[in-house]
């Protein structure tokens, strides 16, 4: 009997699942390996990234964000990929799948420089993010800070002292007038603060002790903020309601 060689039916935008899916299917959730496998065909074949939002990605999967979120933690947290989102699921990013899960050889068009910058800008989003009092976001002006932070070789840890200090100050200042002081916008908000600690040298002790006294800090800006929020919440229902009356 005559065999012939196998043939696509579509040579277009196929992708190779070998071993590297394998795996991946064998550690994920049902959840998180569909959101791999769409990463995965979707992404550029020589660096597997795909650049998208949190929306993007809950809208093609018919998911909710918070999902597609809580799917991409798993995957990060199996070391299946990177991800490089703010907490604005509309704000773009992208999520890189790791080189044990991506079958292709990566190309070299990416310079260890640009890596490392990539990974700079990464763990200063987390930096953000962690704090209760700065807006989730991450803007093209905070992008271009950032990047020169980089090139001017300023340590994380410096950027992470200058963002404790700043959001404590932030906390300190909204105790005495909540009704002016709003949440942080803006990476640069943190400049002069860190130019400040750089011509400082302050016992490492302290830094532990104001960890220790923002969370309290926190924890009432948050509790605030999640009361304000519901009374907004519920004067917008009252006044649908009134609405839907006045049209009955």
């Amino acid at each position: 009997m005559n065999s012939s060689p196998l043939r696509l039916k579509n040579a277009r935008n196929w992708f190779a699942a070998g071993a590297e899916v394998q795996q991946a299917l064998e550690i994920l959730s049902d959840g998180s390996f569909k959101v791999f496998m769409h990463i995965c065909l979707n992404a550029e074949r020589e660096t597997g990234i795909l650049h998208t939002t949190q929306v993007e990605l809950a809208r093609n999967l018919k998911k909710s964000h918070g999902t597609i979120r809580k799917y991409l933690g798993e995957m990060e947290r199996a070391c299946v990929c990177q991800n490089h989102f703010s907490n604005n699921p509309v704000t773009r990013g992208s999520v890189q799948i790791s080189p044990s899960y991506w079958p292709y050889e990566r190309g070299t068009d990416q310079s260890p420089t640009e890596d490392g910058a990539d990974r700079f800008l990464a763990e200063i989003r987390k930096m953000l993010a962690a704090r209760a009092c700065v807006r989730p976001s991450f803007s093209t002006a905070d992008e271009i800070l950032a990047r020169r932070w980089f090139n001017a070789s300023i340590p994380l840890d410096r950027i992470g002292q200058a963002i404790l200090l700043g959001c404590a100050r932030k906390y300190f200042a909204w105790r005495n007038n909540q009704a002016v002081q709003g949440p942080i916008s803006a990476l640069r908000y943190f400049e002069p603060i860190l130019e400040e600690i750089g011509k400082q040298k302050l016992d490492p002790d302290y830094w532990i002790y104001l960890r220790f006294r923002i969370q309290r800090q926190e924890k009432l800006w948050i509790e605030k903020h999640r009361q304000e929020n519901g009374s907004a919440s519920k004067i917008k229902e009252a006044a649908d309601e009134s609405e839907r009356a006045e049209s009955e």
